[in-house]
């Protein structure tokens, strides 16, 4: 359960969604590494204590984004 957060943590998670959508019709290692950007900002963010599943999500996603941003230079 959420409880109410931020416009400007909400702002994040709006961008965050555009990304992925624009990552999959478009991949880069430099998208990838926006994407953890922006997961990193959103659990940094004082609002991710009001989000206590969401802050777990964004955790698991940030490991693969590293991964992947990581793996995207490689080839």
């Amino acid at each position: 359960m959420c409880l109410t957060v931020s416009s400007e943590f909400t702002y994040m998670e709006n961008w965050l969604a555009m990304l992925l959508t624009t990552y999959n019709n478009n991949p880069s290692s430099g998208l990838a590494k926006t994407i953890s950007f922006y997961l990193n900002k959103l659990l940094h963010h004082d609002d991710i204590s009001f989000c206590g599943d969401k802050r777990c999500e964004y955790l698991a996603m940030q490991r693969f984004w590293q991964w992947h941003a990581k793996n995207k230079e490689a080839s």
